[in-house]
């Protein structure tokens, strides 16, 4: 669950940086950002509890993985440079 509130931020500002960012102005975006990618992150907890806990703590932790969602959108550990990106495809529509 620790995971998952920075994962929502980040991505919150993902979106929303390419709103703000002019399209001609590459200089406002970021040099590397985490690429997008689709994940189950009830999966990716159930995963990570299961090796960890035993008993009453792994039932009530299976619990908590149920409220996740069965599918999204995850960032990272992939980067990719937004900059660099937004500047070749300036260069292919002059």
């Amino acid at each position: 669950m620790k995971r998952v509130v920075p994962l929502l931020l980040a991505s919150i500002a993902l979106t929303a940086l390419p709103a703000v960012a002019q399209p001609n102005d590459c200089g406002a975006l970021p040099s590397s950002a985490q690429k997008a990618r689709t994940c189950n992150p009830q999966q990716q907890c159930l995963a990570q509890v299961e090796g960890k806990l035993k008993g009453a703590a792994l039932d009530s932790a299976r619990k908590d993985c149920q409220r996740l969602p069965a599918s999204g959108t995850c960032y990272g550990p992939d980067t990719f440079n937004p900059q660099a990106d937004c500047k070749e495809q300036q260069g292919k529509r002059k």
